[in-house]
């Protein structure tokens, strides 16, 4: 039986100017299940040792990766907080992203469901890339849904310190055949905690 799984659109990351890059203390573990390459794996452990944060407009899109090689060649984790505002006024609270569907329906209905998508209402959206575990893959996780909680959040001119963890899973909608036969999928645990350093545009360094 397969398990749930997903991989990314690997572009989501573009650093913009004034994007914070570096050394911080955090890590991504769980389950993957990626048929085209063979993997499965109940011990996956990402070895994040790459931190990166862009601020634009009240939105954060934080980055967790192994290495800071180019995503086309790395695993990683991007999380995009939409309303930093809100976000700081609910710090310690667990909050949940959610997808409509919800994949639980989604795993039991397929695509008859519809295919999961952020809600409008989530105060995150994350997407998984794991080019490195399977590289050249075409998996699409671009929607996880789960819970995250933020204990600090960087807020301009106030606090620079980004912090949190949370519990995501991953589907690729696309490789859905049955609910015995879901597809590719992730599911992941994870913890950051780093500093916003305002700087220049993040570089990426090829493999």
């Amino acid at each position: 039986m397969r398990k749930l799984s997903i991989a990314i659109a690997p572009a989501i990351a573009v650093c913009w100017v004034g994007c914070s890059t570096g050394a911080g203390d955090g890590s991504v573990w769980g389950s993957v299940y990626l048929p085209d390459c063979d993997v499965v794996d109940m011990g996956y452990d990402m070895n994040v040792d790459f931190f990166a944060a862009d601020y634009f407009d009240n939105t954060l899109q934080i980055r967790l990766q192994h290495t800071g090689a180019d995503q086309v060649y790395s695993d990683g984790l991007v999380i995009l907080v939409r309303d930093v505002g809100d976000t700081s006024s609910h710090l310690g609270q667990t909050r949940s992203i959610e997808v409509e569907p919800d994949l639980d329906n989604f795993l039991a209905e397929g695509p008859d469901a519809g295919y999961p998508e952020t809600t409008p209402g989530s105060p995150a959206r994350a997407t998984l890339y794991l080019n490195a575990l399977c590289p050249g893959n075409r998996y699409a996780f671009t929607d996880g849904a789960g819970r995250i909680t933020f204990r600090s959040i960087y807020v301009p001119d106030e606090q620079k310190r980004i912090a949190g963890e949370f519990e995501l899973r991953f589907v690729d909608p696309r490789e859905w055949e049955s609910p015995e036969d879901i597809g590719p999928h992730a599911e992941l645990f994870g913890e950051f905690d780093f500093n916003f350093t305002r700087g220049s545009p993040a570089q990426t360094f090829p493999k």
